[in-house]
């Protein structure tokens, strides 16, 4: 099962998780956001990192130039987003896009067709779930019944597409549901259910999730 971390801020940090070999590693630039650090700071974080082309660049732009922008700014070709319609998305080039999207307890047509005109436009769909209209860092486990439902329409409508699982994601989830999780999603994403606090991760979390995930 592959894996994306997220929500890195300290050096110390990405120096403990590459050691794990995650396939992904994200670096938050939401303000919203506990786990928020400025261009400056992923930079920094980048210029240390053994793979650069793992890092992934989170955002919730207004626009679709602002991506562009940041992405460049960084060097960093993976850009999860937080906003932007699949028509904004469209005009991306040269970006591999993870477009997240919150779900709710009952998809109903509208989030079905959310789902389906992002599942045209982008790379990768990471499902999360959804408090007060907004997705990720919510700590919540989807209903695993709505993932399953979410990611089987993604599929229908692209079979390329690649899926993320995100919310609430532990070691504990992993052992009880992992291979059905696998069956049904490309990589699982995992934040703080390896942190001490936000933004501090816990390194003998992170080995004992990736373990875990190594072997389902």
């Amino acid at each position: 099962m592959k894996v994306k971390i997220c929500g890195i801020m300290r050096s110390s940090d990405l120096k403990s998780l590459e050691k794990f070999d995650p396939h992904f590693i994200g670096f938050i630039n939401i303000k919203r956001s506990k786990r928020f650090i400025d261009i400056a700071k992923i930079n920094e974080l980048m210029d240390k990192m053994e793979n650069p082309g793992k890092a992934v660049l989170v955002l919730e732009p207004e626009i679709a130039e602002e991506v562009v922008k940041k992405a460049n700014e960084c060097n960093i070709k993976n850009v999860q987003l937080h906003s932007l319609s699949a028509n904004e998305i469209a005009k991306i080039n040269d970006i591999n896009i993870i477009r997240a999207i919150g779900i709710p307890e009952k998809i109903d047509d509208e989030k079905k067709e959310e789902i389906e005109e992002f599942s045209k436009v982008c790379n990768y769909l990471l499902f999360d779930s959804m408090i007060s209209g907004k997705s990720g860092g919510t700590g919540k486990q989807i209903p695993f019944k709505i993932a399953i439902e979410a990611a089987q329409i993604a599929k229908r409508n692209n079979n390329d597409i690649k899926l993320i699982l995100a919310g609430g994601m532990n070691t504990q989830r992993m052992e009880d549901e992992g291979k059905i999780i696998k069956e049904n999603f490309d990589y699982v994403d995992v934040n703080s259910g390896v942190e001490d606090s936000p933004g501090i991760k816990n390194i003998h979390k992170i080995e004992e999730f990736m373990e875990i995930c190594k072997v389902i």
